[in-house]
């Protein structure tokens, strides 16, 4: 009974694992202040993964009602991502949804006014009332960007890694923000990162085993 039980505790978190959506969003593509695309549906256990292209970009989960500030509670951002030449960063930001509910985002960087320029984009968000236009309009009245001190909220994934399933292995990169600044002029990047190769899916499997040795040894 609890080796049956172990098995599908772990084809339960394998399922749901492999059921979950990798969605791309690029970020400043083709030298253009936008997301692309700006306006996206996920679910809950989707990945949101954003790529950075020229010249410095970030991202920055907000509140509708503060366009171009940090949500007040939880929230993400990638810190800022240099890039020289027409390709992109050499990582991903990857954002796993935990709510079906909007999520606004915009880029902080205050060199040519991102956000206020409508660099902006939204998870599930409303056809009327809270709707991403409302928020690019309100951005327009805001003087600065700012974001969070360091990086947090998702993982830095190797781009070259990345693919449109979460169930595929994605090297990870943990990385420490010493010298980003809260008002969105940091153009330069200072991290220190260590570790890589954590495997998208050995989520789901590692958390299965815990939960069915726990019954086992209980």
């Amino acid at each position: 009974m609890r080796a049956t039980t172990l098995s599908t505790a772990a084809a339960i978190a394998l399922a749901s694992q492999a059921s979950a959506t990798t969605i791309r969003i690029d970020v400043g593509q083709n030298g253009a202040l936008a997301f692309t695309p700006d306006s996206v549906k996920a679910a809950v256990g989707d990945i949101l993964d954003f790529h950075f292209h020229a010249v410095n970009h970030s991202v920055v989960m907000g509140d509708f009602a503060t366009p171009c500030a940090p949500a007040k509670t939880g929230g993400f951002f990638s810190g800022f991502m240099p890039v020289s030449g027409s390709g992109e960063a050499d990582d991903s930001f990857q954002v796993t949804v935990n709510s079906t509910d909007p999520i606004f985002f915009y880029c902080s960087q205050n060199k040519f006014e991102h956000c206020k320029s409508g660099m902006s984009g939204v998870v599930n968000g409303p056809s009327s009332g809270n709707t991403l236009a409302a928020y690019q309009s309100a951005a327009k009245n805001v003087q600065n960007a700012s974001n969070p001190p360091s990086v947090f909220g998702g993982k830095l994934v190797t781009a070259s890694s990345a693919t449109t399933t979460s169930a595929a292995a994605a090297a990870t990169t943990s990385c420490t923000t010493s010298t980003k600044s809260g008002n969105g002029s940091g153009y330069k990047r200072s991290d220190t990162c260590s570790g890589a190769g954590s495997v998208q899916v050995s989520v789901g499997i590692v958390a299965a085993f815990t939960f069915g040795m726990a019954i086992l040894l209980s």
